[in-house]
């Protein structure tokens, strides 16, 4: 039977979409770095975003296991071209790479600034570049690559494992295109358990697409090779482990659940530390029960964290924190000056950071009252720490696609957008950072906000006498229906919109 002209025409938008994000993928990647490209990067990550977007559209109109199985091939194409350069705006890479030598040769990596004399002997000239190659990289005599080299490194204990293993696989000589492959195995298996966390959370698996064909976590977690798209694997496959109430019967149903799901947020904030807001998102997946479950989870994280953390104790003390205090202030947290949205109300700096902390306690308070699936609760709690903190490096965010994708909630991944204009502000001193921050983060706010008041008005109306009083609130508590009962693979199973 011929295909349909709309699914003709769905393949042939995919397909476009595909071939044009590819390409934009090995044309940043193999182009000038930020502070040479300026601006006109920050354009092809909007031309790419379009083509993204239009390809999300796409795959809505194309049986499920089609557009799954073509999304899969889009995505290993789109990160395989995002390794035809060095990483593009970010240089995190290099202190990846030293940490792992550091280790290798049996020195704890929180002991010692890369800068220390003592540590000399270990310099590679990758990493610290003779006269000529700093020449080269415009930067003076005795330059080095790892940025802030007179500081201890800032990374969790699993993430000083990741940098190690990597390192101890593939040696300095493999130099960025180790990190880069490393993040696209990661990023193949977050787009892997993100489908499979949609079918088991009784979504349509079609918008595994939201993450997959997104220019953020290719630029991010391939080309630039954040350690980030480690945390999210760990996080993702929290999400497959868990299950939903509806399935009390199921895999890995009682206290084994709760401890896979602390063990592997655990491992998650070892990584990067703002997963560990997700395990408060573990209680709605519980009736009558939260703390219990909540206790499991939190104890099997904690229990982690020492395990891990207690070698490093032992040999370096309280040094085992590195960078991270310094860190804080260097981003202004300490004083209130990066809570943007915060500071647009008025608020005083010293001020806006005890409002924005109110706001995130608020809707924590929220999830543990009304208990929503938990991707659903996943996604608010990130994307509301986000738009709290409004942090100046995007990388944080692209973690919220994944879950936006996860809970069908498309909408969120402004949060994630409205970074790049302040990232970029900020990396070209530009003399309006701030309004640009602020307007990106507001405006991704109000879009945020926009939705929700739309649909909680739909909700209203479908609650109100004699339309049925059993929708609304509790029915989106509880998830669309059990894809046994729907064919996902008809494209008219879903309705066209993506909002």
């Amino acid at each position: 039977m011929p295909a349909a002209p709309g699914s003709r025409a769905a393949v042939a938008l995919f397909l476009a979409s595909a071939l044009v994000g590819v390409w934009l993928s090995a044309n940043i990647a193999s182009g000038r770095p930020i502070l040479a490209s300026r601006w006109s990067l920050l354009a092809e990550l909007l031309a790419w975003s379009a083509a993204w977007l239009v390809g999300v559209a796409a795959t809505r109109r194309l049986p499920a296991r089609v557009a799954l199985g073509a999304v899969l091939v889009a995505a290993l194409a789109l990160r395989v071209a995002a390794l035809a350069g060095p990483p593009t705006t970010s240089d995190d890479l290099y202190r990846y790479s030293w940490d792992g030598r550091v280790q290798a040769a049996g020195a704890d990596p929180y002991a010692q600034p890369p800068a220390s004399p003592s540590l000399v002997h270990l310099r590679e000239a990758w990493l610290w570049p003779d006269a000529a190659g700093c020449r080269a990289l415009a930067h003076p005599a005795g330059c080095t690559r790892i940025n802030r080299s007179a500081e201890r490194t800032i990374y969790p204990p699993v993430a000083e494992a990741w940098f190690a293993a990597v390192y101890r696989a593939t040696g300095i000589g493999a130099r960025h295109k180790a990190w880069q492959v490393s993040g696209l195995l990661t990023e193949m298996g977050s787009i892997v358990l993100i489908a499979l966390a949609l079918r088991r959370w009784h979504r349509d698996p079609r918008w595994a697409a939201l993450y997959a064909l997104c220019p953020a976590p290719v630029l991010e977690f391939v080309n630039n090779a954040h350690v980030d798209g480690l945390a999210l694997l760990f996080a993702v496959a929290a999400l497959v482990v868990v299950v939903p109430p509806e399935d009390a019967g199921g895999w890995l149903t009682g206290w084994w659940r709760d401890v896979a799901f602390g063990g592997l947020i655990g491992a998650a904030l070892l990584v990067k530390l703002y997963p560990a807001l997700l395990l408060v998102a573990v209680v709605g997946t519980v009736r009558g029960r939260r703390l219990p479950a909540l206790v499991r989870a939190g104890a099997t994280a904690a229990a982690l964290t020492a395990v891990v953390y207690l070698p490093h104790v032992l040999a370096v003390g309280p040094r085992v924190l590195g960078y991270l205090p310094g860190y804080l202030r260097e981003e202004h947290y300490n004083g209130g000056g990066r809570f943007l949205l915060a500071g647009t109300l008025g608020v005083p700096g010293g001020w806006a950071g005890a409002l924005s902390a109110a706001v995130l306690l608020a809707v924590v308070a929220w999830v543990v009252a009304r208990r929503p699936p938990v991707p659903d609760g996943a996604v608010v709690l990130l994307g509301t720490l986000l738009l709290a903190a409004t942090p100046v490096q995007p990388w944080y965010a692209v973690s919220l696609v994944a879950f936006a994708a996860a809970a069908a909630r498309p909408w969120w991944v402004a949060v994630t957008a409205a970074g790049y204009p302040y990232f970029f502000a900020t990396i070209l001193a530009d003399d309006h950072v701030v309004g640009i921050g602020r307007l990106s983060y507001g405006a991704a706010l109000v879009l945020v906000v926009g939705v929700w008041a739309v649909r909680a008005r739909r909700r209203g109306s479908a609650a109100r006498p004699g339309q049925g009083a059993g929708v609304g609130f509790a029915e989106a508590r509880q998830g669309p229906p059990d894809p046994g009962s729907r064919n996902w693979s008809s494209p008219s199973a879903v309705p066209a919109t993506t909002t």
